[in-house]
């Protein structure tokens, strides 16, 4: 199968300028403080299960606290397809390759050892998002067919994309949601409640720490 690799793509965590929906419920400090628990959750769940960790910035790279075995590059592209597209192509060579958003810090696990397992005979698998995107999309081949064109952070992501899948040999994992607005971090907090304090170990601290756990 070759090398995993999970790339995690994030902002750089700057102030007014990440989780700007969620900040107009919660402030600028607050959903900066999230952003970095979210990225920091997300990378953690792909200890164990890829080869290869890599957390993908938009922006400048010194923001982000060094992590064991967590190699830190700037994202390269004009616009988002592009530097999905950029970072497949980038890593594919030596194995399947898994991007995933930094807005899902509940996540189970076991959706990643999924999407690898499903790769050792798809070439493209998509975890669909249930605000109209995808949480996760991964490949074992170059597919830049996927990214051109896409109108990005509208509902019709998913769609776009599941259109352009029908020639391919695709899966689909469960679908998940993102946080991004005032209503998904009262979702956040309901499920959190409900699973193993291991869960999103930064995300609820730094919850606990805002008063809004």
């Amino acid at each position: 199968m070759g090398i995993r690799t999970l790339v995690v793509f994030a902002r750089a965590p700057v102030r007014g300028q990440v989780k700007t929906r969620l900040a107009r419920s919660v402030g600028d400090d607050a959903a900066l403080a999230l952003h970095l628990a979210f990225v920091s959750d997300v990378c953690g769940l792909g200890r164990g299960v890829a080869d290869r960790r890599v957390l993908a910035v938009a922006g400048a790279l010194d923001g982000f606290p060094p992590a064991p075995d967590l190699t830190i590059v700037a994202q390269e592209g004009a616009e988002l397809g592009a530097r999905m597209a950029n970072a497949i192509a980038r890593y594919v060579g030596d194995g399947p390759v898994c991007i995933v958003g930094s807005d899902s810090p509940s996540l189970p696990r076991e959706y990643l050892v999924e999407a690898f397992e499903r790769l050792k005979e798809a070439d493209v698998v998509l975890g669909p998002s249930t605000d109209g995107g995808y949480w996760l999309i991964g490949a074992r081949r170059p597919a830049p067919e996927l990214f051109g064109g896409i109108e990005w952070g509208t509902p019709s992501v998913l769609t776009a994309t599941l259109e352009r899948l029908k020639d391919a040999r695709a899966a689909l994992l469960p679908f998940f949601y993102d946080v991004d607005e005032a209503a998904d971090l009262a979702l956040l907090r309901a499920h959190l409640a409900l699973l193993p304090a291991t869960v999103a170990p930064a995300t609820r601290q730094a919850l606990a720490h805002l008063g809004i756990s």
